[in-house]
């Protein structure tokens, strides 16, 4: 997979958002123009917000968001090759022109948790804690994914230092 190699002054600003705040993003003629990239993620089956198709470069995800629950065969878990359609998403942006907005159902763990992939994945190795820094500066509430953030450390190669940094600050999280 071919890497590109970013300015990080040109990338997108990245907003971070629940489905209801994506609504509001998508449904709002300012936000809604400069807003030109979108990774929606809902659950199975749900629909994606208001104005998903209005954006020009955009990626549906469905999946749960617990890391595991037995109880219901029906529960479907994030896959490898979900985060790989991330990452074959943001490779495929050559010339960032416009926002990005990333959300879930309540915008704390699945899409922050691809946010800090994103971030980790342009940065580079050995900036995993800059760029949940970033990723925590968009979202002070976040609470990341840790089966996606795992996933994604295994996609990137980066042999356990995403999880790192996730542990290091989420451990002792209520």
């Amino acid at each position: 997979m071919k890497k590109h190699r970013l300015n990080i002054n040109k990338f997108p600003q990245v907003l971070i958002g629940s489905y209801v705040e994506a609504d509001e993003y998508l449904l709002n003629q300012t936000q809604q123009s400069l807003i030109k990239y979108l990774i929606s993620i809902g659950n199975p089956g749900d629909n994606p917000p208001s104005g998903f198709y209005e954006v020009p470069f955009r990626l549906r995800l469905e999946f749960h968001d617990l890391d595991k629950f037995d109880n219901d065969l029906d529960y479907i878990l994030p896959t490898y090759e979900d985060i790989a359609k991330v990452i074959c998403f943001i490779n495929s942006i050559s010339n960032w022109n416009g926002h990005l907005l990333i959300h879930c159902y309540m915008g704390i763990s699945r899409s922050t948790a691809v946010a800090f992939i994103i971030w980790s994945y342009f940065l580079g190795s050995g900036k995993e804690e800059q760029a949940l820094a970033y990723v925590l500066a968009a979202r002070p509430k976040a609470h990341p994914n840790r089966l996606i953030v795992q996933l994604g450390d295994e996609l990137l190669n980066r042999r356990g230092r995403l999880i790192q940094v996730f542990d290091s600050i989420f451990t002792n999280y209520i």
